[in-house]
């Protein structure tokens, strides 16, 4: 597969166990697609476990801030 198609399919599932994660913790429906755009990457990073296959924009301190925020935000 090439690797356009891995980050994107990382990305989309990433967005989609996101998604679960807020509405399983009640957050407002209205909020989600925000907080979707926001913390996709945190999910990525932990679905890629911290591996990089190929390009990935995001720099280590910028995805721990993320996860810190993220895992606050779920309690």
């Amino acid at each position: 597969m090439p690797e356009e198609c891995r980050v994107k399919h990382t990305e989309d599932t990433a967005r989609q166990l996101c998604a679960i994660d807020l509405r399983q913790r009640g957050i407002d429906e209205d909020r989600i697609p925000h907080l979707v755009e926001r913390f996709w990457p945190v999910l990525a990073n932990e679905i890629r476990q911290g591996i990089a296959d190929g390009t990935w924009p995001y720099p280590v301190d910028k995805i721990e801030a993320l996860s810190v925020e993220y895992r606050a935000l779920l309690g």
